[in-house]
């Protein structure tokens, strides 16, 4: 998968000297950006993206079957993490 990165060269950047480097920039990112994109393909063929789409899923139909259940669990647990933050401080 190739990506474009759009680049504007005014007038008065192609008559004055270049920086060192100006035109590497874009294809560094351009290639970061390929193993990202792959890095992600592979991740969403693999066993442990379909188990996180399931669990969402899980998660999302307990939510809404039991939506008091829910909000006090999330309820809980923001205060815990609220204690535990705090103590660091």
């Amino acid at each position: 998968m190739e990506h474009q990165i759009p680049v504007t060269i005014t007038e008065q950047e192609q008559t004055g000297p270049k920086p060192t480097g100006q035109l590497e920039i874009p294809e560094q990112i351009r290639e970061v950006s390929d193993r990202i994109a792959e890095a992600f393909d592979e991740f969403r063929k693999s066993e442990t993206y379909e188990k996180i789409i399931d669990g969402k899923e899980s998660a999302r139909g307990y939510i809404r079957n039991n939506p008091l259940a829910s909000f006090g669990y999330a309820l809980g647990a923001g205060v815990l993490l609220g204690f535990i933050l705090k103590r660091n401080r």
